[in-house]
């Protein structure tokens, strides 16, 4: 399965990132940075484990940050739409592709 981030997935990626870094919490960033990279691994093999959300896409929670990963899931393709914080909004990200 081939797997895309959009654009405003990949920046609020690097908004995440840098709010930790901001912070001088350099090994947080690290750990952030990883977690996705596994996430990505685990939903290329298992497109179905995230739980299914509105707007047709699918919510994978990032186990040790107060993040999601939200998803599309399309044949041959999984789409990253946005890496979501759970403080924000939920569902902004909606008119996302």
């Amino acid at each position: 399965m081939r797997i895309s981030v959009s654009a405003l997935a990949q920046a609020d990626l690097e908004a995440a990132l840098d709010w930790y870094l901001d912070a001088l919490a350099f090994e947080a960033a690290d750990d952030f940075a990883n977690e996705f990279e596994r996430a990505l691994g685990l939903l290329q093999s298992f497109p179905d484990v995230g739980s299914p959300s509105p707007y047709k896409t699918r919510a994978f929670i990032l186990p040790k940050f107060p993040y999601s990963l939200i998803y599309r899931v399309q044949p041959g393709q999984l789409r990253i739409i946005a890496v979501a914080h759970h403080s924000r909004r939920p569902g902004y990200w909606a008119g996302r592709r």
